[in-house]
């Protein structure tokens, strides 16, 4: 357990989508041991605007750069369902995630050594681990499985938009027939020296933020989960040096189980559709971030040690990689 940063004020379920999968697509609760690339796909940039016109309800919220505080609903006179106490995440009423299949795109990159080379062994890692166990006090359990990668060749000159995201996205999941809705959450990799920008999430990556999650609705695909997953080793986004699995790898993982977290306990991160969330200090991740004033630090999940920023918990009130015992 950790303890909340001092500077931190104590303040006052849908289905899935459309559903068929291919049949190199693991069945669901069966995670991919290792990292498998599951397809390669020539994703064409001048689509992104049709496919942008497609979209509509885009919403994100982004993890801010270390010194820098997250960007907060606008939640106005809406009142949670349930009140929490001091620090805690109240509830709004809006869906979670209850289990789900984790799908990586790699963007220019052969396999996962762009982001470290450990990106699914951290997913496995996760899955079933007392950290991701947390998640199990706002919504009722399931298992999160990595589905493999697929390797996109994408146009990353000048700075991405979100409609490039969305086309990224959209490519895959139609290509490969692949699942949405509240079962399924795509994450996109970016390699190093790609720009980024997201109207959706109000911010630029590496000045704004590190990474972010969100969701759309597509007409022809329905309701889509997916994160946004810029280079992490930079000033703001990385873990210290030495860190057990690499500082590439740790920053990775680091990052990516914030938007995991977020993406479960708060999908669609709308201010008239918001599940779990505090007012004041935002997502399950965004209280115990380095924005926040809190350290990183080494837990182990599975076999492995990785260096990785906790959780909040509402059981004890704090931040925390222990879902076990935050659950008794």
């Amino acid at each position: 357990m950790m303890r909340l940063c001092a500077a931190i004020a104590v303040t006052a379920l849908a289905a899935c989508g459309r559903g068929g999968t291919t049949s190199s697509v693991p069945a669901t609760g069966q995670a991919v041991p290792h990292a498998v690339i599951r397809g390669h796909l020539n994703v064409n940039r001048t689509a992104a605007a049709a496919v942008a016109r497609m979209v509509s309800n885009a919403t994100a919220h982004y993890k801010p750069l270390a010194g820098q505080k997250p960007k907060l609903l606008a939640l106005g006179g809406r009142r949670p369902l349930s009140v929490a106490a001091g620090n805690d995440l109240s509830y709004y009423g809006g869906p979670v995630m209850n289990g789900g299949t984790e799908y990586n795109i790699l963007v220019n990159c052969a396999d996962e050594s762009c982001w470290g080379g450990k990106i699914t062994q951290f997913q496995n890692d996760l899955s079933g681990s007392a950290l991701i166990g947390i998640a199990n006090e706002y919504n009722a359990g399931g298992s999160y499985v990595s589905g493999g990668d697929y390797t996109v060749s994408y146009d990353t000159s000048g700075t991405l938009q979100d409609a490039d995201i969305f086309n990224i996205v959209h490519s895959v999941v139609t290509t490969y027939n692949l699942p949405t809705g509240y079962g399924a959450e795509y994450h996109v990799f970016l390699a190093s020296g790609v720009q980024q920008c997201s109207s959706s999430a109000g911010g630029c990556y590496g000045a704004q933020y590190c990474a972010y999650h969100g969701s759309n609705d597509y007409s022809d695909i329905g309701h889509v989960l997916y994160s946004t997953e810029p280079y992490q080793n930079i000033s703001g986004c990385q873990v210290p040096s030495g860190s057990p699995q690499g500082q590439l790898a740790d920053s990775t993982a680091s990052v990516l189980s914030h938007e995991t977290m977020e993406t479960i306990t708060d999908p669609d991160v709308a201010a008239n559709n918001v599940a779990w969330y505090n007012q004041n200090y935002g997502e399950i991740g965004d209280l115990c971030a380095p924005a926040n004033g809190v350290s990183v630090g080494v837990t182990t999940l599975g076999s492995d040690a990785w260096e990785l920023q906790p959780e909040y918990s509402n059981a004890v009130h704090d931040c925390s990689y222990d879902g076990v015992n935050a659950s008794g």
